[in-house]
């Protein structure tokens, strides 16, 4: 049993008077507790990890139900708990865990700098990284004991950084494989524009773990810059162990100028800290037009990926995959096989997006967050099979994150 404050307090005795923000490793979920991150829908908005009866149907309320947060926060699906993190200047990291059956809450420590990828690499550790948005002061890399919440080890890198060109690297996502650090980055412009002048090459930083030492940075130019600002599913593993990126090439994403390579998909196997040179896919071709927004690593080589066609020179789209609640929203729901290069567009609502997106993976299925500014939900996907049911309703502008414990 992990440390808990000594004021325990029980989910269902929580006090919440009216509410106002990927795992491909999880356990079944037969048996499970479900817990939902709300932005609830009040002015100005909160969030709150939400008690779910179900995530496959009914509604799901934040509304006297559920451990209330500030907002603009992000939830984590661990091990054996949640984490929900702060998006601030002076972030918090809290976890919860089921004691006797009933979410409470546990302890928490304080970062310096706020943090932009995370990877939870087993019951006991986890792995984070904080980044300046601008100028080039050095990144912190944080190695997390989750058992006492405690802070085991921290470096300083300024890797990637171009200061001569004013290119700060920027992380996108991190990922542990057996004793090396994977760490996705892109360019934006050091004077804090978040312009992306130098786009067009994919690139990695490799660190060793748990010692967190720098060993490497490679790329590749086949595909553009990986993931996207705040996404958390940039790199993907499969039970292979290789690991999976993506390139969004997209003014939706925040690129711009936008690359001039294609949305794509490459691939480092297990073992290797290259890229690997037999595998590309050319993802707007084999998707017929369409960009990565997000892709989500199911089971059997299947995910999950949500999807936008823009047009590159309408303004408009810049940013727009962040707009959880938007009245036009962009973003379409497909599954890809990327062994055998299938790609299934899914009948589904736009999604209005987001920043990390909600979601749980079970084995084949995936439970997906989807809202738009009239529609706020969970749709059951079936990797597998390539079929799309809807699931529960959320009370609230959107969900936030979708969770379990057992």
């Amino acid at each position: 049993m992990k440390r808990l404050i000594v004021m325990i307090a029980f989910a269902s005795t929580v006090l919440l008077t009216s509410c106002g923000e990927d795992d491909s490793d999880m356990k079944s979920t037969s048996n499970a507790k479900y817990f939902v991150g709300i932005e609830a829908a009040t002015d100005p908005a909160t969030d709150v990890l939400a008690i779910a009866a179900s995530i496959t149907e009914g509604e799901i309320s934040p509304v006297g139900n559920g451990f209330e947060q500030t907002a603009w926060m992000t939830f984590l699906q661990g091990k054996d708990q949640i984490f929900v993190s702060g998006y601030t200047s002076a972030p918090e990291l809290t976890s919860y865990e089921l004691f006797d059956g009933e979410l409470v809450k546990g302890e928490s420590l304080f970062l310096d700098q706020t943090p932009y990828a995370y990877d939870i690499v087993d019951e006991s550790n986890m792995v984070i990284i904080s980044s300046p948005r601008s100028g080039f002061s050095e990144k912190k890399i944080y190695h997390i004991d989750t058992d006492n919440m405690s802070i085991i080890n921290s470096v300083e890198s300024n890797f990637g950084n171009l200061e001569a060109d004013s290119l700060l690297a920027f992380p996108t996502d991190m990922k542990v494989r057996g004793d090396k650090l994977f760490i996705s980055y892109y360019h934006i412009h050091g004077g804090g524009s978040f312009s992306t002048p130098s786009s067009n090459v994919a690139r990695v930083a490799i660190f060793s773990y748990p010692n967190l030492e720098f060993e490497k940075l490679i790329s590749d130019d086949r595909a553009a810059n990986i993931g996207r600002y705040y996404g958390h599913n940039a790199l993907e593993i499969d039970e292979n162990g290789d690991i999976y990126t993506f390139s969004s090439s997209s003014l939706a994403c925040g690129y711009a100028p936008v690359p001039e390579n294609n949305s794509a998909i490459l691939r480092i196997r297990n073992g290797e800290t290259e890229f690997d040179q037999d595998y590309y896919v050319d993802f707007e071709t084999l998707s017929g037009g369409f960009k990565i927004n997000d892709l989500l690593y199911a089971a059997n080589g299947k995910a999950v990926v949500r999807v936008v066609k823009e047009d590159e020179t309408d303004a408009a789209y810049l940013w727009a995959s962040y707009a959880p609640t938007s009245e036009n929203p962009i973003l379409e729901t497909a599954v890809i096989d990327l062994y055998n290069e299938s790609f299934t567009l899914m009948d589904m609502p736009n999604g209005g997006g987001g920043w990390n997106t909600a979601h749980l993976v079970d084995g084949g299925t995936v439970y997906l967050g989807v809202s738009n500014s009239s529609f706020a939900g969970i749709y059951v996907i079936d990797t597998q099979s390539e079929v799309a049911i809807e699931g529960a309703s959320i009370d609230g502008n959107y969900a936030k994150g979708i969770l379990t414990l057992q």
